[in-house]
């Protein structure tokens, strides 16, 4: 469920950012956001060997009792952390793809200017298209930097709790 309610705030956020007509917008800025995204993936390497020395710690300051569950629970932590990481790699990765594309005019290919739905005009259906992809993935990024250092506060939670 929470996942589904962030998702849906991201697209809301992405469709917003998306319907504006000048290029300011923070999260439609493709250049800045690769430079954003690439060194919040050397951040995240960076913290991902300070939590892997962190369990560490924790496994051997455990007692046997305790250790089959301690276990568990940092295995699915490191998993969520892997799995942020490895989603911050590709958002770059797609960022720099979109960020060519849109430099990028197809043959045959006509990009409607000047759709009017009733409510909203949208200037250009290529940028609005391209605007909504950027925005999204840096919103996913974000969160996945927030589910990472929220990773990092529990690691460190469990290892003060053994420690003292």
């Amino acid at each position: 469920m929470k996942k589904c309610l962030i998702i849906i705030l991201c697209i809301i956020i992405s469709l917003i950012a998306s319907l504006t007509y000048t290029d300011s917008v923070f999260l439609t800025d493709s250049k800045n956001l690769i430079n954003i995204l690439l060194t919040l993936l050397g951040l995240c390497f960076t913290s991902f060997s300070f939590i892997s020395t962190s369990i560490n710690d924790i496994l051997k300051k455990s007692n046997k009792h305790d250790d089959e569950s301690l276990r568990v629970t940092l295995n699915k932590l490191l998993d969520s952390i892997r799995k942020d990481i490895v989603l911050i790699l590709y958002a770059t990765i797609v960022l720099i793809a979109i960020n060519t594309l849109y430099y990028f005019d197809f043959p045959l290919i006509k990009n409607p200017i000047g759709v009017d739905f009733g409510l909203l005009v949208i200037p250009s259906l290529k940028n609005f298209c391209l605007n909504f992809v950027v925005s999204f993935i840096f919103c996913l990024s974000l969160y996945s930097l927030y589910d990472l250092v929220k990773a990092s506060f529990i690691l460190l939670r469990k290892c003060y709790c053994i420690i003292y």
